[in-house]
C-alpha cells in the first residue's frame, strides 16, 4: 500500500510539473502583444503623407505665377500705340505732347474736303473745330480762309491754356490786316489773357500772356511783311519762361506768370473792326509741352506735308 501511495504522489507532482511547464510560455507572452499596441508604428504612417503634400506642393505654385507674369503687360506703356500712331496718316510733325493737330491742306481724316463744317483733329484727340462756313469763313486749298469772324476752340484747348505748360504754333498765308489797332490771331474771350497780335501803331508782333505792356516777348517793326507768310509759335512754362517763334527760329523771352489764368473760350479769328485781319490759316498745333528750338524749326519746315499712309506702312 505504501508503495501504491508513493507512487501516486510521484504522478501527481509529475503532472503538476507538465501543467506548470506549459503555462510559462503563455505567461512570457507579454512582449509579443504590447508591441503592437504602442503608439509608435500608428504616428509613423499618419505624420509623413500628410505634411509633406499640404506644405511643399501648396507654397511654390501660388507665389511665382503671381509675381512675375503681371509685371511685363503693365511696365511696358509703348506698345499702345498713340492716337496719332492709330490713324492712317504719315504725321511729320513732333508728336511728342500734341494734344490738337489742324492742318489747312489735311482738313480731315481722309484728306481735303472744302464741304466741311469741321476742321479735324489730326492728333487723334477728337477735338474738332466746329465752322459755319460762308464768303468771310471758307476752305482754300491750302487752309482756311477768315475774315473778320471769330472762331471757338474746344474747351480742352482753354483748359490746356490754363496748365503748368503748353507750345501753341500758328501758320498762316496771305495776311491782310484789317483792324485799326490790332490785327489778333489767337486770343481768350472772357479776360483777354491770352493774345497772339500784331499791334498797328509799332508794327510789332505780340504775345500777351497773363502779363503787362513791357513785361511780354515781341519783335518790333516789319511784323507785318514777316508774318505774312509764316508759322508763329509761343511756349510757356509756370514760373519759368514765355518764348515767341518766328519760322522757328528764337525771337523773344520774358518771364512766366504762375499761371495764364485764361477765362472763358479759345478763338482763332476776331470780329472786332479794331482787331481784325483776313489770311488763309495753314495750320495750327497745340502741346502740353515746351517744345525746344530745334523742334519748332523741325515742324515748321513741315508744314502741309501730311501724307495717307500706303497699305504696306498701315
Amino acid at each position: 500500500m505504501k508503495a501504491k501511495y508513493i507512487i501516486a504522489i510521484i504522478l501527481a507532482i509529475c503532472v503538476t510539473a507538465v501543467f506548470a511547464a506549459c503555462a510559462k510560455p503563455d505567461d512570457q507572452k507579454p512582449a509579443p502583444t504590447d508591441a503592437p499596441t504602442t503608439e509608435a508604428p500608428a504616428e509613423q504612417p499618419t505624420e509623413k503623407p500628410t505634411e509633406p503634400p499640404t506644405e511643399e506642393p501648396t507654397e511654390e505654385p501660388t507665389e511665382e505665377p503671381t509675381e512675375e507674369p503681371t509685371p511685363e503687360p503693365t511696365e511696358d506703356p509703348d506698345k499702345t500705340p498713340s492716337p496719332v500712331e492709330n490713324m492712317n496718316l504719315n504725321i511729320p510733325y513732333v508728336t511728342d505732347g500734341l494734344v490738337a493737330l489742324y492742318e489747312g491742306n489735311y482738313n480731315t481724316a481722309n484728306g481735303m474736303d472744302k464741304t466741311s463744317a469741321v476742321w479735324g483733329d489730326l492728333s487723334g484727340n477728337g477735338l474738332d473745330i466746329e465752322l459755319k462756313l460762308s464768303d468771310y469763313c471758307e476752305w482754300r486749298d491750302d487752309g482756311l480762309f477768315v475774315s473778320m469772324r471769330r472762331i471757338i476752340l474746344p474747351d480742352r484747348i482753354a483748359e490746356l491754356i490754363n496748365g503748368e505748360a503748353y507750345t501753341v504754333e500758328f501758320a498762316m498765308k496771305d495776311l491782310v490786316i484789317t483792324g485799326s489797332n490790332y490785327a489778333t490771331f489767337l486770343n481768350s474771350s472772357g479776360n483777354d489773357n491770352f493774345a497772339l497780335f500784331i499791334r498797328v501803331s509799332d508794327d510789332a508782333l505780340e504775345f500777351k500772356c497773363n502779363n503787362g505792356i513791357g513785361s511780354r516777348p515781341n519783335m518790333v517793326g516789319d511784323a507785318a511783311e514777316l508774318c505774312a507768310t509764316s508759322t508763329i509759335a509761343v511756349t510757356f512754362e509756370a514760373d519759368g519762361q514765355i518764348e515767341l517763334y518766328l519760322n522757328g527760329e528764337f525771337i523773344d523771352s520774358r518771364d512766366a506768370a504762375s499761371s495764364t489764368d485764361i477765362a472763358g473760350h479759345m478763338f482763332i479769328g476776331h470780329p472786332s473792326e479794331e482787331k481784325s485781319y483776313d489770311a488763309t490759316i495753314t495750320g495750327i498745333r497745340f502741346y502740353d509741352r515746351v517744345l525746344s528750338e530745334k523742334e519748332l524749326a523741325s515742324n515748321a519746315k513741315a508744314l502741309g506735308t501730311i501724307t495717307p499712309k500706303l497699305p504696306a506702312e498701315s
